[in-house]
């Protein structure tokens, strides 16, 4: 579902929901100070550091640990788990 012009201050549909959109940078920063991390990176529960804000998402298509979500801590990048 595409959001509607005025909707939000940034969009990235230009009106062509399917199609493909570039995003430069490999992080979105939202307001809350959060964000999503794009990593190509190894990523190790409990393990690799990270300086990303406490509740950040991080995703890494390195092997290690390519197909697991975490959420970072504020120090280390975590396992997400459902409560």
């Amino acid at each position: 579902m595409a959001i509607p012009n005025g909707g939000d201050a940034y969009q990235f549909s230009d009106g062509n929901v399917n199609a493909a959109k570039s995003v430069g940078g490999s992080v979105l920063n939202f307001s809350s100070g959060a964000g999503i991390y794009f990593l190509t990176t190894a990523i190790t529960a409990n393990t690799t550091t990270t300086t990303a804000p406490k509740g950040s998402i991080g995703v890494t298509t390195n092997a290690t640990g390519v197909g697991k979500l975490v959420i970072s801590d504020g120090a280390k990048w975590q396992f997400a788990v459902v409560a």
